[in-house]
Order: C-alpha cells, then sequence, then structure tokens
C-alpha cells in the first residue's frame, strides 16, 4: 500500500490525580527511519482510580511504520490484544497490497480486461467505499489510479524522470475510471472491464486496516488505545480517566509546527498531503495524490485532514478533501471535523 505523507503527533496530556496532585510521566518518541511515519507521542501510563498498564509496541508495515497502544488492567491482555491487531493488519496487507504479487487485489489487476476474479467480503466492502468516494467526487477521487501512479513514475526505481506527454497522460485516461470496476457482492468478485487498468487502495487500505486493529483490540477486551498506521490515527476511549479524549496534533508541512489538534474518542483522523511524496519530473516536483478526472497531480493547498467515525472514512475523505479543497468538500457526510492547510 501506498505510504501516506501526513505528520501527526499524539499529545500527552498533565492532568491532575484524584488526590488533586499532578501525576509526572510522559513519554516522547520520534519516529524516523521509515518514510511517512511522522512524529508520535502516545501518553504511556498512569495512576488511575485502578492501576492500568499501558502497553506499545511498534513496527514498519503496510509500507510505513505502525505503533499500537493497549491498556488494560492485566498487561498480558493488553499484549496479546495487540498482537491480534497486528496480524489483522497484516491479514488486510495479504489482501490489498499492490506490492504483493499474491495479493487479492493484485490477482484482480492481473485479470483486468479478461475476468472478474474472487475476493474476500473486505475486499468488496472497501471497494464499494471508494466507489462511493468517487461518484461523490465527481471522478476527481478514483480508486483506479494505478496506470496514472506508474506513468508519473511513483512506482519505479528512481525519483526524477521526463514529465508525461498530454498524449501520454491521454492514454492511460482510457484505462482508469472507477465505473469500469465490476463489484459483484452476491458473486463475490470483483473485475476491472479495461485491460491495463489497475487498481491502487493506498487512499483508503490503511484506513480500513486501522479499523480491523481496533475491531480486533475491541475483541480482546481492550476499551482504552491507539492505533496509528503511518498518520492514520484511531483513538480508542480515552487516554486516562477523567480526559476527553486522545488529542492528536497535525503538523504544519512546512514549519514544521503543530497546526492543529483533533481530540479523538472513539474516532479516527487521517492527513493527505504531497510534501513527503513526490518526483522531480523535468525540472518540476510532482505529489503522488491526483486529481483522476484529468490526470494531472492536485496541488491546491498543502494538506487536508479529515476526523470521521471510522478509519476507512478519514483515510477516504482526506484524499477527497485534498483533490477537492475546501468548497468542494463541504458538505461530505460524516465528517467530525476538517482542516486545510495552504
Amino acid at each position: 500500500m501506498r505510504t501516506s505523507d501526513p505528520r501527526h503527533c499524539v499529545l500527552p496530556r498533565e492532568p491532575r490525580s484524584p488526590r488533586g496532585g499532578l501525576t509526572r510521566r510522559q513519554f516522547f518518541a520520534s519516529l524516523g527511519a521509515v518514510a511517512g511515519a511522522g512524529l508520535i507521542a502516545p501518553y504511556l501510563g498512569r495512576l488511575e482510580r485502578e492501576r492500568l498498564a499501558s502497553v506499545e509496541v511498534s513496527r514498519p508495515g503496510l509500507g510505513t511504520w505502525i505503533r499500537i497502544v493497549a491498556r488494560d488492567g492485566d498487561r498480558g491482555r493488553a499484549e496479546r490484544a495487540i498482537e491480534r491487531a497486528f496480524a489483522a493488519i497484516a491479514r488486510v496487507d495479504d489482501e490489498m497490497s499492490i506490492h504483493r504479487a499474491t495479493s487479492e487485489i493484485s490477482g484482480v489487476n492481473r485479470a483486468a480486461g479478461r475476468a472478474a476474479v474472487p475476493v474476500s467480503p473486505a475486499l468488496l466492502e472497501v471497494l464499494a467505499i471508494a466507489d462511493a468516494a468517487a461518484l461523490r467526487s465527481g471522478g476527481m477521487y478514483d480508486p483506479t489510479v494505478l496506470p496514472l501512479m506508474r506513468l508519473y513514475g511513483f512506482y519505479g526505481n528512481t525519483a526524477s524522470g521526463p514529465y508525461p506527454s498530454d498524449r501520454a497522460i491521454a492514454d492511460v485516461l482510457d484505462r482508469t475510471g472507477w465505473r469500469q470496476v465490476q463489484l459483484d457482492r452476491a458473486a463475490g468478485t470483483l473485475g476491472l472491464t479495461r485491460s491495463g487498468a489497475g487498481i491502487d487502495l493506498g487512499s483508503i487500505g490503511k484506513g480500513w486496516a486501522v479499523d480491523r486493529a481496533v475491531a480486533a483490540l475491541r475483541e480482546a477486551g481492550i476499551r482504552s488505545g491507539l492505533v496509528d498506521i503511518g498518520g492514520n490515527v484511531y483513538g480508542l476511549g480515552v487516554p486516562e480517566d477523567g480526559a476527553v479524549g486522545w488529542s492528536v496534533g497535525v503538523f504544519h508541512p512546512v514549519t514544521g509546527r503543530v497546526d492543529r489538534v483533533f481530540v479523538l474518542r472513539d474516532n479516527a483522523v487521517a492527513t493527505s498531503a504531497n510534501t513527503e511524496q513526490f518526483r522531480i519530473l523535468s525540472g518540476t516536483r510532482v505529489g503522488h495524490l491526483f486529481d483522476a478526472r484529468r490526470g494531472r497531480p492536485a496541488s491546491g493547498h498543502l494538506s487536508a485532514s479529515t476526523q470521521a467515525p471510522t478509519g476507512v472514512e478519514s483515510d477516504v475523505m482526506s484524499t477527497s478533501a485534498f483533490v477537492l479543497g475546501p468548497d468542494g468538500f463541504r458538505g461530505w457526510p460524516n465528517v467530525i471535523d476538517a482542516h486545510f492547510i495552504g
């Protein structure tokens, strides 16, 4: 799956203890090394009415960095819950990564123009959500942008090259378009009508993986925790008694300062930006987010952040918001909050 650009931090609080004193432990950790990982600083443990163990695990995955926090009175249960959450994320990768030849989506792309193939209900659900976003955006957001991504060199081995010609862009646009997606829930199949077409779920897959990880935590009995996959963040419950929620800051892509703080309580935030994933084509800096209707990079502003009830909604919304801009995005359903920079 495509690495996202957002940079977030989870801002720890220094609340008063039940006796009126201040608890003191804070923990900040910088996540470098992996592209798109950004910075996240979750609170790691407090003495509350009961002693809650706070367990945190960070690992690479889905082309980015994943961090999961689980808080529970039983440390062993928290640790087991986190392992279940990582297993759920791995299943999403097996289904939806274009970088795995054995993934379900790779099978769909190989069969483009020839046949629909059997896929999991999860993949059908994700494509249904993506198609709905494509319809609402008038085709500016589109899950079939894989040929465009390849044309602009985003899955190549170099960071530079020639800018595509108008004719090359027009040829690729003949192989894109969400309406060519053949989705049959009854038969459990997914297909593409045009040869050379391809689905890329980089704009939605990580959000779906966030939700699967959160579901795994809940099923294991965890009621307080955090899931961050490359800047797609879900706050489960609250970080401590009396808190409103998990405070997640969004960095300004240029200044590096926290530009906006979202408070998450059983909901998610995601940010889309072109500041980290780009190519230099004929001397022009080209970002990885496209107006799929025109086949051209979207570059109206620096970033778009959206808060929504689920990870998958916040993920697809942030990309849609970026390509549509504030006016075009206004009125999108299920948006809790949105923030544009630039």
